[in-house]
């Protein structure tokens, strides 16, 4: 579960909400509302005034690198000198997590790539690169994914096998999606709730 209360960063204003865990919940809302602020803000990558439970703890105090969260863009931010298995190996020594093997291939499997973990980012497809940072992610199951736009630079047919294999995922993990889309029909695909956030203020 997350828990968001009294947040002020940015443009925004005193905006509080809870996401359901195991569920997808939705940020709608034009450009410049502070959507990504607000996902910034939960990953601990912006200063900011109010309080921010991730489960039932109290992540204000604790580091970026250290919050029980992943957070995904449209920049992937996969280490180009490492294999594909090597950057999720990299996820879980950050993370603390024992380096499993099993692990990290079943989750690449979970995504649809099993037979890339030796590749480099460069030898990869764009919707393979997508994949393959979606699994980084997943692979330390963190209790919280924080997703902002991460599928937009997708043709629909990429976007739609992804959508499939990240609810496959959630479902197997019971995580809980923060997603931030400018697209009614991700939405739709993937959001269970939705909030509307407009100058700032969250309205649902």
């Amino acid at each position: 579960m997350l828990s968001v209360n009294d947040l002020s960063c940015g443009v925004l204003d005193s905006v509080s909400f809870t996401a359901v865990r195991g569920e997808c919940t939705a940020i709608c809302g034009p450009s410049g509302s502070g959507k990504t602020t607000l996902l910034n803000a939960i990953a601990g990558h912006v200063d900011y005034r109010g309080s921010i439970l991730i489960g039932d703890v109290n992540v204000n105090s604790i580091p970026a690198w250290r919050r029980p969260c992943r957070h995904l863009n449209q920049r992937l931010y996969l280490f180009p000198f490492l294999t594909i298995e090597n950057n999720l190996k990299m996820a879980q020594y950050a993370a603390g997590q024992p380096r499993l093997k099993e692990k990290r291939k079943e989750v690449l499997e979970w995504m649809e790539i099993g037979q890339l973990g030796g590749r480099y980012p460069s030898q990869l497809s764009g919707g393979e690169q997508q994949r393959a940072a979606l699994a980084r992610a997943l692979v330390t199951e963190p209790g919280l994914l924080l997703l902002d736009e991460p599928f937009s630079s997708l043709d629909w047919s990429l976007r739609t096998r992804l959508w499939a294999c990240l609810q496959d995922v959630q479902r197997r993990l019971s995580t809980t999606i923060l997603l931030v889309s400018h697209e009614p029909r991700e939405v739709d695909a993937l959001a269970s709730r939705r909030f509307s956030l407009q100058e700032g203020r969250l309205k649902e």
